[in-house]
């Protein structure tokens, strides 16, 4: 009897033993199954922040609303390849006489570094022809990465925003350059002698004195 006592104890325990082997085998499973998918993640996720991105806007002048500009830009960190143009949805001619899908800066471009950007003049509203409220269009764009990988992208562009747009005054930041630059001349003007600086000598009434008799003769 004593020893059947043993034996089913013995057994309990080895029973007991297994079950949490069991348990420890499957959480260290999970937890070695949970590191490698994280693991996974985070690399695809350094991998997709060092891709490029290209970021294509329209943008007022800050010196005239109208004029419209667009603004190319690889927003990635790392190098930009072999940027094309491969079609346009609803294509229309720019302020230049040429279609969208004809602008050379759109067709190709080579070579675009992190954060490099090109901007150039796009349209202007002040042509009556160019309405914003008809300008809706798509650009599809394909590039490739510095291991050739090949990305593509769409924009959708919708005009309508720019509609009834207006401006009082200039900017102020240009104000500020074009004051400074007439300062910057006048004062090269005086340290050349090409104008002379205009000293008065005498009392305020001497000098009225003088000028009327200058308007008199």
């Amino acid at each position: 009897m004593t020893s059947f006592i043993q034996y089913l104890t013995s057994s309990n325990t080895q029973i007991i033993s297994n079950i949490f082997l069991m348990l420890f085998t499957g959480v260290l499973a999970y937890y070695t199954y949970y590191l490698y998918q994280e693991t996974k993640k985070n690399r695809l996720y350094q991998i997709q922040l060092n891709q490029p991105e290209l970021s294509i806007i329209f943008e007022p002048s800050k010196k005239y609303i109208n004029f419209l500009f667009i603004k190319i830009k690889n927003i990635g960190r790392s190098p930009l390849y072999n940027l094309e143009l491969e079609k346009i949805d609803n294509d229309f001619v720019c302020s230049n006489g040429k279609k969208v899908s004809e602008l050379k800066y759109l067709q190709k471009i080579n070579y675009l570094r992190p954060n490099q950007e090109i901007e150039q003049f796009f349209i202007t509203f002040l042509d009556e022809k160019n309405k914003p409220e008809e300008m809706q269009f798509s650009l599809f764009f394909k590039y490739k990465n510095k291991n050739n990988k090949l990305f593509k992208k769409r924009f959708d562009f919708d005009f309508t925003q720019f509609q009834d747009m207006s401006q009082l005054g200039d900017e102020p930041l240009n104000k500020i350059s074009e004051d400074l630059e007439k300062i910057g001349k006048d004062i090269g003007h005086l340290a050349t002698g090409f104008k002379k600086l205009q000293v008065i000598t005498e009392t305020k009434k001497e000098n009225m004195k003088e000028k009327q008799k200058y308007f008199k003769k």
